[in-house]
């Protein structure tokens, strides 16, 4: 039932970021932006994969952006919530990587390989050196 449950809110979620998206992109079109194309656009989430759809827009001096993924907080080619990355961080600071892939899908809808993880890790610890560096 628990699955059940993530699936529908994963599926519900990308709805609603889908109609956000659509909402962005009629405003940004008012002020003299261009719609380029749509894209679906997957993220995991601890509860699990949110499918949905983003635009790609030119600014005004023609500039690309996915004003969704920006007001979001996503980054370019981020496939993994900010949350997910910070738990599997943090799991494998404490075991393997495969032991954290094996954890996370035994007792979450996270579904990642070993490799995965280590990147993950990379990823949030360069993150973590810029942000000491700048405080």
């Amino acid at each position: 039932m628990q699955l059940y449950m993530y699936e529908v809110f994963a599926f519900l979620l990308g709805e609603v970021f889908t109609r956000l998206n659509n909402v962005m992109t009629q405003k940004k079109q008012e002020l003299g932006w261009t719609v380029e194309r749509n894209d679906r656009k997957r993220i995991q989430f601890i509860f699990g994969l949110v499918e949905f759809t983003h635009t790609l827009m030119h600014d005004t001096e023609g500039k690309p952006h996915y004003c969704f993924d920006e007001w979001i907080g996503l980054r370019k080619y981020q496939r993994q919530s900010s949350l997910v990355e910070l738990k599997v961080a943090e799991l494998a600071s404490e075991c393997t990587y495969r032991e954290t892939a094996r954890v996370l899908k035994e007792w979450t809808a996270v579904n990642i390989s070993h490799t995965t993880v280590g990147t993950i890790v990379k990823q949030v610890g360069k993150a973590q050196a810029k942000a000491d560096e700048e405080s």
